[in-house]
């Protein structure tokens, strides 16, 4: 069964890296499922963007049904954050038997990605074929998003979450 990684991060206080894993056969009808979210010429779903917390509330409902499961790399430390939790995750996703990785496009982080990723996948054994895509033209981006910024905001929003994730602490 082949099993997909779409990964985000929060920056709100930790640094936190989501993970979400949806089985491979189960992407099309997730990524339609996630376009249905769009309302007016809205072209990704932004999740702190969402200002009404009724829309917010339907848009993680979806998150939550089309999600298998997600997992956190927590850092509490800004010191080398994103490749401490990048060197914690991919283990994790080859353990469970993730083979293809999506990590939302930030130019500034795509090098380190490379590097970090490279090295992970060298010491794990395995050469996990991985990209970095734009939010816009991959919906499943934003189930992370949305899953980090619940947990990063706590609360109310992080107890709607916390069924759903495994939290790792790194570094």
């Amino acid at each position: 069964m082949a099993l997909h990684a779409y990964v985000d991060e929060s920056k709100k206080c930790d640094y936190i890296v989501a993970a979400v894993v949806i089985t491979g056969g189960d992407v099309a009808a997730a990524r339609q499922l996630m376009r249905g979210l769009l309302v007016g010429k809205q072209q990704r779903i932004h999740f702190k963007a969402e200002t009404r917390p009724a829309r917010k509330e339907q848009i993680l409902a979806t998150v939550l049904e089309v999600i298998g499961s997600c997992r956190l790399y927590v850092c509490r430390s800004r010191h080398s954050a994103r490749e401490n939790c990048l060197n914690a995750m991919l283990p994790d996703l080859v353990d469970l038997g993730v083979d293809r990785l999506v990590l939302e496009r930030d130019t500034s982080t795509e090098k380190l990605d490379r590097r970090v990723l490279y090295d992970a996948s060298r010491k794990a054994g395995t050469e996990m074929p991985y990209q970095h895509d734009m939010p816009h033209r991959e919906p499943l981006l934003w189930a992370p998003d949305a899953i980090a910024w619940c947990w990063a905001t706590g609360g109310s929003w992080r107890q709607r979450v916390a069924d759903h994730v495994t939290v790792a602490e790194v570094g």
